[in-house]
């Protein structure tokens, strides 16, 4: 992205590539009027006055050659997505139509948009702060209505407005604590130490809050990883077909069916669950194909949130069993101990593994019935906290801002520290100073232009 080009006039397709009944071409620039308007007509070929805020039908032409019928919005600047003059043009969905129209617009002046530029422009004309550009993104690739409803939130300015209540504060205090430099003599109530540590509690306190956002976030967007484990022919390609609905993975009675990983997803409760079906584990491996295959496995327990540990309850506690539960032994908490095939006759005992899991952690299925698999999905539901937290959250919270949150945090606790143990202006001026360096970053002020240019070529074009 050019971030020096800001005089330039951009176009790019505002909608998914290919085949359609409609497709939207968006301009944004200060030429945007004058390139629309030397290719736009009414139907007799003469010129159009596109008037601001207004729908005009018409035809988009090529000297004489009519292009498509379109039609065509104007927003004027400063009153616009992007704060400079907009343009929308509508036309039908054909991609040699878009093509053609978007070929002539460059013809006359305008260039291609290059990822996020619609967005960074809306950025740097004050439309939106970085936390709220951050979120554009998110809503357009999220896939469940919780996801696309704590984006929009968050488009919407929610955690920006609580980051600007901090920088108030933080302002605030440091307001109060450059006077104290500047005018020690004066007669001015002065922040007491109590006021100052008071005021600092309060502050971290919020910062936590938003940090804790940021794993129920995270579980909201990317969906909880949950990867189903067991030795081999334990049922765990039944037990993901179970959760799926429908027959995705093969199943036979031959131990090893599975040598690789296969990962679905399923919405449950308006959360996504991405549950992984790996390879059975066991204390040796047959060939090479099935030593790639528990590697992955094992990469898969690492990488996950919620482990199902699958149990043959036909059979009794093996070593192959032990050599999984010996893989989990830093899981217990997250992990759910399914004893499957329940309907058969049980052969198996847990009395060790329930002197190392919770009770609730575990539970007897059947593939053949599959009548607890809702019991299963809301024990997921349940060990994820998603049921306490569901309504506790209306903001996103990404990697860049969770992190500058934790920065800040660390910042305003030995800030804290020092107000207790010396209470010296001096440098808690300094340290508040750099605090709201870090509220700058978060919200996008005075920012680099490098962490820009990372931040916006991640979005669309179009976007």
């Amino acid at each position: 992205m050019n971030l020096f080009k800001q005089e330039d006039t951009i176009v790019a397709l505002a909608t998914p590539q290919g085949k359609a009944a409609l497709a939207v071409l968006r301009i944004s620039g200060k030429n945007s009027l004058k390139a629309v308007s030397s290719v736009f007509f009414d139907k007799k070929h003469k010129s159009v006055n596109i008037e601001n805020r207004k729908i005009h039908h018409g035809y988009i032409y090529d000297s004489d050659k009519k292009i498509d019928e379109v039609v065509v919005s104007y927003m004027q600047q400063p009153n616009s997505s992007t704060g400079e003059d907009v343009i929308e043009i509508t036309s039908h969905g054909n991609p040699v139509i878009v093509q053609s129209i978007i070929e002539l617009l460059l013809k006359n002046g305008i260039r291609l948009a290059d990822r996020g530029e619609f967005s960074y422009r809306a950025f740097i004309n004050n439309k939106m702060d970085l936390t709220e550009a951050e979120s554009i993104n998110t809503l357009i690739s999220s896939s469940t209505k919780k996801a696309v409803q704590l984006s929009l939130n968050t488009l919407q300015g929610a955690f920006s407005t609580e980051i600007k209540n901090i920088k108030e504060q933080m302002t605030q205090l440091y307001a109060y604590l450059e006077v104290s430099l500047d005018y020690p003599e004066e007669e001015i109530d002065f922040l007491t130490r109590e006021q100052k540590i008071q005021s600092l509690k309060n502050i971290i306190t919020q910062v936590q809050n938003l940090t804790s956002c940021y794993v129920l976030n995270k579980n909201i967007i990317d969906g909880v990883q949950i990867a189903i484990v067991g030795k081999p022919n334990a049922g765990k390609s039944s037990i993901l077909n179970s959760i799926l609905g429908y027959g995705r993975a093969i199943v036979t009675d031959i131990a090893g069916t599975t040598t690789d990983t296969i990962k679905e997803t399923i919405e449950y409760k308006g959360f996504l669950f991405s549950v992984t079906d790996t390879a059975g584990l066991r204390n040796h491996w047959a060939n090479s194909i099935e030593q790639i295959g528990q590697e992955r496995t094992k990469n898969s327990i690492e990488t996950s949130d919620i482990i199902l540990f699958v149990l043959d309850g036909s059979k009794p506690f093996d070593k192959d069993d032990q050599a999984v539960l010996n893989l989990l032994k830093n899981r217990v908490d997250d992990t759910i101990i399914v004893v499957n095939k329940s309907d058969l006759v049980e052969k198996i005992s847990t009395d060790n593994l329930q002197k190392i899991y919770d009770k609730n952690k575990f539970i007897k299925y059947s593939c053949i019935d599959k009548k607890d698999i809702n019991v299963l999905l809301e024990k997921i539901y349940n060990i994820c906290g998603l049921q306490d937290k569901t309504d506790n959250s209306s903001m996103l919270i990404n990697a860049r801002q969770y992190n500058l949150l934790c920065e800040l945090k660390n910042k305003l606790e030995e800030t804290l520290s020092v107000v207790i143990k010396a209470d010296q202006d001096e440098i808690v001026s300094f340290q508040a100073q750099e605090s709201l360096k870090i509220i700058n970053e978060i919200l996008g002020v005075d920012i680099k232009d490098d962490i820009l240019i990372s931040i916006f070529s991640k979005f669309c074009i179009g976007k």
